[in-house]
């Protein structure tokens, strides 16, 4: 069985906004700095 490299589950993983993130932890917006 052959394992998937750091770079192939980076390409699949399903990129969101760091906002909805935050909502989801109880982050307020204002506290996030968008950017990277």
């Amino acid at each position: 069985m052959a394992f998937k490299t750091d770079i192939e589950i980076a390409r699949e993983a399903k990129k969101r906004p760091i906002q909805e993130i935050g909502d989801k932890l109880g982050i307020p917006t204002e506290h996030l700095l968008p950017y990277g």
